[in-house]
Formats: C-alpha cells, structure tokens, sequence
C-alpha cells in the first residue's frame, strides 16, 4: 500500500537513502553521519509517500517532494533492494504527479545523478527528458509536463489520507 509519511517512518526512510541512493552518487554531501540530520531537514520541506506491505508496516519504498509555484520537485525517491521491479517505484510516481497536479503544478522536475544509467532509464519511460546535465553536480535535470487536472472534492486534499493505495492497481 502507498500512504503518507508518518512519524516512526523515519529510520527506514535514512536506511533507504544510505543504501539505495548513496552508493549511486559522486556528489559529496549526503555520506557519513550528517545524513540523518541531512533527511530529516529534507523531510520538513515537502510531503513524503511511503510505500509499505501494510497500513502499519515499515517502509519499502519512499517519494519525497516539494511544490514551488507551479512545479513539483522530486527530491528523494529510493526502493528496497528486495523490493524493486515490483512496480512501487512506478506507483509513487503515479501518486506523487497526481498530488502535484492536485497542487495545480504545470511540471514536475528532478534532478539524477549522470551515472545512475537504471534511474535515467526508469525516468525515460515514464516520460521525463533531459532538461540539461550539470557537470559540476555530476546530474541531470529531467522535467516532464503535467496534464491540467483538478480534484474532484476541490482544493481539500483530505481525499489522498483515505486512499490506500496498492500495486497493480
């Protein structure tokens, strides 16, 4: 299931990031032990989408982002090495563009690091392009338009805490 982020979430979210993202990255920062303060000040900015194998359960997988204006910025999204090819990556993106379009974003926009060949490839699939490489952050900004849409309750987002979702659906 995908729910918001609770607290609780947040060593599993940590565990996430310095397993599946760190080793990815040649950019300084984000290594040692400043990565937890490093997340949790990540995590007061944005809403995070969790996925878990139940209501309860401990993270697998997480989405982090954050809107400014019109655009909704990716920030951190990681899977479970055991967990990957099951679609949870793919399901927090659908939920998470959802949420920006909600949010009334013309764009979403993220940033992947040059070598992550798998990431650059997942984001390709799903529509995303290059926006440019950043050779000094060893990145790329990838962006994707978002289609006009409005919630059907307005602009109360108490609908998306209600929704369970579940892969495959």
């Amino acid at each position: 299931m995908i729910r918001w982020r609770r607290s609780g979430d947040e060593a599993a979210i940590v565990e996430l990031v310095r397993t599946e993202l760190v080793p990815l990255s040649r950019r300084p920062g984000m290594k040692g032990s400043r990565i937890r303060e490093e997340i949790a000040e990540r995590m007061r900015r944005g809403v995070t989408l969790v996925a878990a194998g139940s209501n309860r359960g401990e993270p697998i997988a997480f989405l982090h982002m954050e809107v400014r204006n019109e655009t909704l910025f990716v920030d951190l999204l990681a899977v479970k090495a055991s967990e990957q090819n099951r679609r949870w990556g793919s399901q927090l993106m659908e939920k998470g563009e959802l949420y920006g379009i909600s949010m009334g974003c013309k764009e979403v926009r993220l940033f992947v690091d040059d070598t992550n060949a798998r990431g650059l490839r997942f984001y390709g699939k799903r529509g995303y392009y290059t926006v440019r490489h950043i050779p000094s952050a060893y990145c790329y900004e990838l962006g994707k338009p978002l289609a006009a849409w409005r919630p059907p309750f307005g602009n109360d987002l108490s609908f998306f805490e209600e929704w369970n979702f579940k892969v495959g659906e």
